[in-house]
């Protein structure tokens, strides 16, 4: 059977998220937090979330695209892990809320060729438009979300957020960090802790998934 890997691109690749340094760096910090709490209460869906976050934008993209590049770290060991997956005969794509715009150019610095979903960005002086580019209505959350990108055959997933959680319910082993592992553990579903590209290499090279927690 295939076995596929999927990561998110924002705080999971990347060190921090930064689809949301950008939304409060070069648009309205109120804006951000108002839809942020929004999402946080269940009355927003991530879709207005992010529309909402980038319409106060304004800056042209070349701009941002800079101050992406020079702030984006990503974690240790990222593109040594996509050489040695594929080596391994598992294929690799990045599902991301995040915008091709911003992620491409930092997968180039890094040298990293790699399928990737993400949405497009209409860099508008008068606001940046979102073009979303994830199905509406997921039978299982109800949102314009991931899961409907996981490929066939085993599925290995890795994320941090909120936009990673119903993909990762889907999904036969799961790597979680920061919001993404506060959300599994509370609802008793299992995963194993995700820190950098070394140690999932090891955790995969074990080929040891624990029991539930």
């Amino acid at each position: 059977m295939s076995c596929s890997i999927v990561l998110d691109f924002d705080g999971t690749i990347t060190e921090s998220d930064v689809l949301d340094r950008v939304a409060k760096h070069f648009g309205d910090p109120a804006v951000y937090q108002e839809v942020e709490d929004g999402l946080d209460e269940g009355r927003l869906p991530l879709r207005e979330v992010i529309i909402r976050e980038f319409r106060p934008v304004t800056e042209p993209l070349a701009k941002v695209v800079d101050w992406v590049l020079e702030n984006a770290r990503v974690r240790a060991g990222f593109a040594e892990f996509v050489r040695d997956s594929r080596a391994a005969g598992r294929d690799v794509l990045i599902v991301s809320s995040g915008f091709h715009e911003l992620i491409e150019p930092v997968l180039e610095r890094e040298g990293v060729d790699v399928e990737l979903h993400a949405n497009r960005v209409d860099a508008r002086p008068d606001g940046w438009r979102v073009d979303w580019r994830y199905p509406d209505d997921c039978d299982e959350c109800g949102e314009s979300c991931k899961r409907t990108l996981l490929p066939a055959g085993e599925v290995i997933y890795v994320g941090d957020g909120y936009s990673d959680r119903c993909a990762a319910l889907a999904a036969d082993r799961v790597f979680a960090t920061a919001g993404l592992a506060s959300y599994l553990a509370e609802s008793g579903t299992s995963f194993e802790p995700f820190s950098d590209f070394h140690a999932l290499s090891r955790s995969l090279a074990n080929g040891v998934v624990p029991p539930p927690s």
